[in-house]
């Protein structure tokens, strides 16, 4: 058997010969190259500033209840509504609204204790007895929900977005720590008198070990939540002919068949009396469909304090009589993945205290994802290749929509200036600025001082809009709060200085 003989070295005139064979790409010119590299830098600063702006959205967004009564402090609470003041509200909402499809009925909770309803675009708020006593829409919450959950995208395509988004951060996370071997050994090394990328890196790794559970959470239900509704037309469309109520039956329920002939009010009275040999059942929102027609269809949502899941849904009659159990509580590990994935998301289980840390943490992954891109930043900086726009472009990304966002809360109270306008339109016009901008070293500190001073006048106002209602209760808890956001925010020590050192 003759041996094998291995390949040899190519010889330098094999490599010269190779060199100089034509290549299958056309020439380009490194002026050319140069300009696609940095628009390719500048779409992955652009999907940065996405992340980023949902991850500064939904840690504010954590607190959506608490902000609601802190917008609209005038609308009347409650800790309790009796049966009868949900019949009497019901009744009365129909009467008002007699064409409209769908009612939302909310009943006191511990983190929202009004008696309200969701009409259309509008909220109402009834007092004790069930009688509509205003409006409570507040539309700077809703704003902010919208920016959290759709980027103010059309609501399908946004919510797509910020499914991608999510599935990007959770790869982000995996990928960070898959590449940092060490970062768990290294859970508590700072090196904060070295390098400004150093320390930046060690305040990276060490936010991202600490919260690397629930930044996991976030990001993967996140991604689950925006993603569901592609995956839903596209078995709808291979399974059902592109009926998506049938394919979302089983986790939202059947919608009813269509019947306007006459019919009287359902018994509420009835139905909630079905939970009160219940114990481990906490009704909290009731869907009215159809009302007063024979097409009309009760559910009622009962949190379930011991479960994970959102809540169990039930059915009911006309007659107030228990008719279908949903089984997200019991029926299959998906549903009960599915319930679950909200509030693992938006920690609305556990209260005050997991709000807290659910706020904290999130302050903690913006922090992360500020300092992960500053990083690349200063790294491209040192190896000789510093991309200066894009530098002040984040710099301005990170801090501006701190101000914007706060701005935006500020004018709607002040002057109901819209919400989406003044938050995004003057942080294009601050990124242009600072992009066009030959110094930049003031913009950090700057901003920082427009964020302080925008979160007091936010307090400000709201003192001067509502009165005494803005040092009661939930209102002055969340009024303290941004006060000390706005001390938190403040460069106290020599900002210039700084400035000029960074």
């Amino acid at each position: 058997m003759d041996a094998v003989t291995p390949p040899s070295k190519p010889t330098p005139s094999a490599k010269a010969e190779a060199a100089n064979s034509p290549s299958i790409w056309p020439k380009v010119s490194p002026a050319f190259v140069r300009t696609v590299l940095s628009g390719h830098s500048g779409l992955g600063l652009v999907a940065a500033a996405l992340i980023y702006i949902v991850c500064l959205s939904g840690t504010v967004a954590v607190f959506l209840n608490e902000l609601k009564l802190w917008e609209e402090p005038a609308a009347p609470t409650l800790t309790h509504a009796s049966p009868q003041a949900v019949q009497t509200f019901a009744e009365a909402l129909a009467k008002a609204h007699p064409k409209v499809p769908f009612i939302y009925l909310g009943l006191p909770a511990d983190d929202m204790p009004r008696l309200h309803a969701y009409v259309g675009e509008q909220v109402f708020v009834a007092d004790a007895q069930g009688r509509i006593v205003g409006e409570a829409s507040s539309p700077w919450v809703h704003f902010l929900e919208h920016l959290h959950v759709y980027l103010h995208l059309p609501e399908t395509l946004g919510m797509i977005v910020v499914g991608l988004i999510g599935a990007a951060l959770t790869g982000l996370i995996i990928s960070g720590f898959l590449a940092h071997p060490k970062i768990f050994r290294d859970a508590f090394a700072f090196r904060w008198a070295g390098a400004k990328r150093l320390s930046q890196a060690d305040l990276h790794n060490r936010l991202s070990v600490w919260g690397a559970p629930f930044h996991f959470v976030v990001a993967w239900t996140g991604a689950y939540i925006g993603l569901a509704s592609l995956l839903l037309f596209a078995v709808a469309g291979v399974t059902t002919k592109g009926d998506i109520a049938k394919v979302t039956a089983p986790i939202y329920g059947s919608v009813p068949k269509a019947d306007p002939a006459p019919a009287p009010m359902p018994d509420l009275v009835k139905a909630l009396a079905w939970f009160d040999d219940k114990p481990d059942l906490e009704p909290t929102l009731i869907s009215l469909t159809a009302l007063g027609t024979r097409g009309q269809m009760v559910e009622v949502n009962a949190e379930m304090p011991k479960r994970l899941i959102y809540a169990e849904r039930y059915t009911f009659d006309a007659q107030g009589r228990m008719t279908h159990k949903l089984g997200l509580s019991d029926d299959g590990l998906g549903k009960q993945v599915f319930a679950s994935s909200y509030p693992l998301h938006f920690g609305s289980f556990g209260g005050l205290p997991v709000k807290i840390a659910y706020g904290l943490l999130g302050v903690a992954l913006c922090v992360v994802t500020s300092s992960g891109v500053t990083i690349w930043l200063t790294r491209r900086r040192e190896r000789g290749r510093p991309a200066e726009r894009l530098e002040k472009a984040w710099a301005v990304i990170v801090w501006g929509s701190v101000v914007t966002l706060t701005l935006s809360a500020a004018l709607w109270l002040a002057f109901k200036a819209p919400p989406v306008w003044v938050f995004w339109a003057p942080l294009a016009v601050l990124v242009a600025a600072a992009v066009a901008a030959k110094d930049a070293r003031f913009w950090i500190v700057g901003l920082r001082i427009a964020a302080s001073l925008t979160l007091a006048a936010v307090v400000a106002i709201h003192v001067v809009r509502f009165g005494p209602l803005a040092f009661g209760g939930v209102a002055l808890g969340v009024n303290l709060t941004l006060l000390v956001l706005a001390a938190l925010i403040a460069p106290w020590r020599k900002p210039i200085a700084r400035a000029e050192a960074a």
